[in-house]
């Protein structure tokens, strides 16, 4: 137990230093100790061989976390009054009354606090090294930002924080303690969202609280029913019972992990947070907080198998795989196709969490692991372009592999490590299609989900075509530079994740003990050749026929299926339907 209260420790100690820290190489040496025992810790937590560690809070703890608990919620509501946000005044005071009730109906409750199992030590693994090199990345990146250099620490800060609330959170056994730690991270996105205090920040900010406290309020109610018709608050305890409530406290704990994991409608929450500066869409959409939703439902999945609440969940999950691949094809700022992309993966990874055969939650795992260095890969990357050259709109980046190489080759690195063999993202969709294609016979409604990973899985390679041509392409007037100069401070984290990404999918490939899937490393070997076969063509720019020999542009990749009006409102009420379906087969079952 030592080593896990060190990742909850350690980095609030390292935040507190922070604070004070002034010198900006002691606070590179600091963060880099704090990442470095972090990630090691979580290394031999998950070498381990499985073995669940326990503890239990003792009243005194229990005390602080309720005194806790209210001191945030009462925050969320000065918030709501400050800025004349009734949704979130409203529901701060809906939190308060449900808390109260939770807490009046307990009696006398024992149970496990945390524990920590294999999920967990997964999620360590995520949050502390993918995390941790998030935040050397910020120390760069706020290097130039218009603040306070107390602010800029205070930025860091806030990061180091919330991988201690991470790492509590996902060994959480009591649903009040998860409670707490679902809406720090809550906090946590209101604060990092709207760090820059302008208008703009500040509306989005409030929006992705709001939306956010929707999750908590589902949350508190499925605590009431846990309390009140099972006797207990502990997801073990819960997970083991059965009775006719069972499942509807599931699928409001459900429903909490798809707003966190921004599914449509919920989406705008998350997209509104890339006004943010880019190390919390990092950290936001790749290493910590949005893993919450695929996480919870993996939690929950041994009452899900078989059951008409899984069967929705699954096909929620989806759903949203394919409407947010293809909103996705309408965005032209690199940082919201990065951020839809993200959606619709968290709902693959939903769905097959939902499914809850064991073949399926390991590839949800797995997808987990991998999705969150390849996207921490890209959102970094596109933080570079945005510091360095003041691109975010990839219509502004044709001619980029030109004067920014670097740059170029790790976004590039980044979507093959998203849907090329051999990396685990490709091997876990083709291994779900196999997985699914085998359960049909008994559960034939699978053909849906079947049918949507195929959609998803395509819309999503001609959207990550969409924005690599863009890069690729190279007209005549643009002036070639092949000494691109890119700071350490962004150089060490992306390098990192790309040796991290493809030591992973090796692994990932030696544990499958096939020889044939070998085979799938040859389209890697051959993506090889394409700068080579690049330098070799000429830059030109197209001269049609019967034009008088003046320049046409031609942006071949940069197209776009703008939905109607219409379809937006099919995609969206559509999904509010499927959520209420979520609660009615939770009702149900």
């Amino acid at each position: 137990m030592a080593s896990v209260w060190v990742l909850v420790l350690l980095p609030i100690f390292a935040a507190l230093l922070m604070l004070i820290t002034a010198n900006i190489r002691l606070q590179y040496l600091l963060v880099t100790f704090t990442v470095s025992f972090l990630s090691f810790i979580s290394l031999k937590l998950f070498l381990t061989p499985a073995t669940s560690i326990v503890f239990t809070f003792t009243s005194a703890m229990e005390s602080v976390l309720i005194a806790a608990d209210t001191v945030l919620l009462l925050y969320f509501l000065w918030q709501g009054y400050r800025f004349k946000a009734r949704k979130v005044t409203a529901l701060a005071l809906l939190q308060l009354l449900l808390y109260a009730l939770v807490e009046m109906s307990l009696q006398g409750h024992s149970g496990t606090t945390l524990i920590v199992d294999r999920l967990s030590v997964l999620m360590f693994l995520i949050i502390n090294i993918v995390g941790g090199m998030i935040i050397f990345y910020a120390l760069r990146y706020m290097a130039d930002e218009a603040m306070s250099d107390f602010r800029k620490r205070l930025f860091s800060t806030y990061l180091l924080l919330f991988l201690s609330v991470m790492n509590t959170l996902v060994m959480a056994n009591s649903l009040l303690l998860f409670f707490f730690l679902f809406e720090m991270t809550t906090l946590a996105s209101y604060l990092l969202i709207g760090f820059r205090k302008d208008e703009v920040s500040q509306i989005n900010a409030l929006r992705a609280l709001w939306m956010n406290q929707v999750g908590g309020v589902t949350i508190l109610l499925g605590t009431l029913i846990a309390v009140t018709q099972f006797g207990t608050f502990y997801f073990d305890t819960l997970l083991e019972t059965t009775g006719t409530y069972l499942l509807f406290a599931v699928a409001l704990l459900a429903v909490a992990a798809l707003i966190k994991g921004a599914a449509l409608p919920f989406d705008s929450w998350l997209l509104g947070a890339m006004v943010a500066p880019t190390p919390v869409s990092a950290i936001l959409h790749s290493a910590t907080m949005v893993k919450i939703a695929p996480y919870l439902i993996i939690k929950l999945s041994p009452v899900l198998g078989g059951t008409l609440l899984g069967g929705v969940l699954s096909l929620t999950g989806a759903l949203v795989f394919v409407a947010a691949s293809y909103l996705a094809l309408s965005r032209s700022v690199l940082k919201e196709i990065l951020g839809y992309s993200t959606i619709a993966l968290l709902g693959l990874m939903v769905s097959l969490a939902a499914i809850a055969a064991p073949e399926s939650i390991m590839l949800a795992m797995a997808l987990i692991f991998f999705h969150a260095f390849a996207k921490a890969l890209l959102f970094l990357s596109a933080g570079v372009l945005e510091k360095s050259f003041h691109l975010k709109d990839i219509e502004d980046m044709k001619g980029l592999s030109a004067y920014a190489p670097q740059s170029v080759r790790y976004i590039m690195f980044g979507f093959v490590s998203l849907t090329l063999p051999p990396f685990g993202l490709f091997m876990g969709k083709l291994f779900a299609i196999e997985s699914i294609a085998s359960l049909l016979r008994e559960e034939p409604w699978l053909t849906a989900v079947l049918l949507a990973i195929l959609v998803g899985s395509v819309l999503l390679v001609l959207l990550y075509f969409k924005v690599a041509s863009a890069l690729l392409s190279s007209p005549s007037d643009i002036t070639i530079s092949k000494s691109e100069e890119m700071p350490l401070g962004f150089l060490v984290p992306l390098l990192l994740l790309s040796i991290l990404s493809i030591g992973g999918a090796l692994i990932f490939m030696m544990q499958q003990r096939e020889l044939n899937l070998a085979l799938f490393a040859l389209p890697l070997l051959l993506l090889a050749l394409v700068p080579w076969l690049r330098s070799r063509l000429e830059r030109f720019d197209r001269t049609p026929t019967y034009h008088c020999g003046e320049k046409e542009e031609f942006d071949a990749a940069l197209f776009y299926f703008e939905p109607t009006q219409r379809v937006k409102q099919l995609i969206y009420g559509g999904s509010a339907l499927l959520f209420s379906a979520v609660l009615l087969a939770g009702a149900v079952s």
